[in-house]
């Protein structure tokens, strides 16, 4: 898409330059012919692979509102080819401990208790649990929350790897949940062909 808008504003240029000479000139017709590079080029392979979605909300956990962003996650994977899973569950740290140590999928998302309030519990129990931080997802994930909202600054979203299984902790708001996916995938499950070995082809 790029090199056609560049295209385009070649052939308009020209265009502009010609135009007094020949008034008949045209620009007929720009199409791709070929292309290489982009993310089409990273083929990520999604087979095979289950997620896990965790709701963190004391408000849903008691059926007093509606889960809007974990429906909206699922979503988003099962068109990535990932079978998901939806939980919910209070904001308390035992309840999200709990998950980590019984979950079998290989992803578990968190949405939910990543903000500063005095129930945002989420990043500071997942955090120390950590094998591995993905200090480069939550860059790339703030990095295009900030593109959309200035209240993206205030997340602590957290990606990191527990035992071979990426963990990810994403905002409880609909847009955050869904920017961070938006953010990431499918190229994070890059990591679990990285984790076997296999190289950065």
């Amino acid at each position: 898409v790029e090199a056609m808008h560049g295209a385009s504003i070649v052939a308009l240029t020209i265009y502009d330059m010609l135009k007094p000479v020949d008034k008949n000139v045209e620009i007929s017709s720009i199409k791709l012919l070929q292309k290489k590079g982009g993310k089409s080029s990273f083929k990520i392979d999604t087979e095979g692979l289950s997620a896990h979605i965790v709701v963190c909300s004391d408000t849903i956990s008691k059926g007093l509102g509606e889960d809007k962003s974990g429906k909206k996650i699922i979503e988003k994977l099962n068109a990535f080819g990932l079978k998901s899973e939806l939980e919910v569950i209070p904001d308390e740290a035992e309840e999200i401990e709990r998950i980590i140590k019984t979950a079998k999928a290989d992803l578990l998302i968190f949405t939910g208790g990543t903000g500063v309030g005095p129930r945002d519990v989420t990043a500071d129990t997942i955090l120390p649990l950590l094998n591995t931080r993905l200090a480069g997802v939550e860059e790339q994930m703030r990095s295009y929350g900030q593109q959309r909202t200035p209240f993206a600054m205030l997340s602590r979203s957290i990606a990191g790897i527990i035992d071979n299984r990426i963990i990810l902790a994403l905002p409880g708001s609909l847009k955050g949940a869904e920017d961070g996916i938006n953010a990431v995938f499918p190229h994070l499950c890059h990591v679990f062909q990285v984790l076997k070995g296999k190289r950065h082809d």
